[in-house]
């Protein structure tokens, strides 16, 4: 391997954690929108899925908020991920759950240790526990295999 395709190699996977930082963010950002607009209030209520909110008890939402907000921006980080890495689907749902999965616990674990005003260690274990974050997940990646890929043999990697 060149030194040309390793650093396009490099810079492809730093593109897909931006990528996948961005969705997690913008995910929160929709899901605070809908909440603000007081829409898509169906369904059962997730506990903890807008963590900044705990201590004003508005964090639980409604489950047709949380997947109006984070499907579409899944669906968003599946086209941008699709012209990036020309990944196979599943491989491509695979890594946008586990990289939002650990942003999103990163995220929840930080408002946590913000509202308590205790150091973020101490709020890491907690959040695997909660079930909103592993939905916020599992819609982002379902929206990655909803995206169809992009290009000449889109969803391949390109001999």
């Amino acid at each position: 391997m060149t030194a040309r395709v390793a650093l396009g190699h490099l810079l492809r996977g730093i593109a897909v954690v931006v990528v996948m930082l961005a969705a997690v963010a913008g995910g929160i950002g929709w899901l605070y929108a809908l909440r603000h607009l007081h829409v898509l209030k169906i369904g059962p209520r997730l506990t903890d899925a807008l963590p900044l909110q705990r201590l004003a008890g508005g964090a639980a939402q409604p489950l047709g908020r949380v997947i109006g907000a984070w499907l579409p921006t899944g669906i968003a980080a599946g086209f941008a991920l699709a012209m990036i890495a020309r990944l196979q689907r599943l491989v491509r749902a695979a890594v946008a759950f586990v990289l939002a999965l650990g942003f999103a616990v990163a995220i929840a674990a930080g408002s946590d240790a913000l509202t308590h005003n205790e150091p973020l260690r101490h709020h890491l274990h907690e959040q695997p526990h909660r079930v909103a974050i592993w939905v916020a997940a599992g819609l982002i990646a379902l929206g990655t295999l909803a995206a169809p890929g992009t290009g000449r043999g889109a969803g391949r990697h390109a001999p």
